[in-house]
């Protein structure tokens, strides 16, 4: 499995010094477009984290652009467009952190994870202390991440029982 990422998971993950975690759990890529929207000055470091975590960074082409342009509706984005029609053309599963995106991948039939999968993922593989994925789930709500209740008190306990 390839992992694709987008600019939310990204962000995310900044926010808990976690983007190294990825390549970790599987080989992951990112577009080149998805690179460029990382770069803001509320998280001046979030470029340099992914270059030094390991992500490839994948060119885009005019070609990918107008696929993504020509299936292109509602609150998703060209460059969220964009990651989809990457990961179909090459089996990548979609890492999405916004509900457009996540539900557009249910639609063309895309698998695609979230940040709970990450933390699941980071737990099972041994990655990280529980602990510090506990903290994760603590940071996320107080920087305007909403996650559905029942997957935080989920993950709360099964990360719990490892304290």
């Amino acid at each position: 499995m390839i992992l694709l990422a987008d600019t939310s998971i990204l962000i995310d993950l900044e926010y808990v010094g976690g983007i190294a975690v990825l390549p970790r759990i599987a080989p992951c890529e990112i577009l080149d477009v998805v690179l460029d929207e990382c770069e803001h000055a509320s998280q001046p470091n979030l470029v340099l984290n992914i270059i030094q975590s390991g992500i490839t960074v994948v060119e885009s082409t005019l070609d990918l652009v107008n696929k993504a342009t020509a299936m292109r509706r509602g609150r998703v984005s060209t460059i969220d467009m964009m990651t989809l029609c990457h990961a179909r053309e090459h089996g990548h599963t979609v890492l999405a952190g916004d509900r457009p995106l996540r539900e557009r991948c249910t639609e063309e039939g895309i698998l695609f994870r979230g940040s709970f999968w990450i933390v699941e993922e980071a737990h099972r593989q041994h990655l990280l202390e529980a602990s510090e994925l506990m903290r994760w789930l603590t940071v996320w709500p107080t920087v305007g991440r909403r996650l559905p209740t029942e997957g935080l008190e989920r993950l709360r306990q099964l990360l719990s029982t490892e304290h």
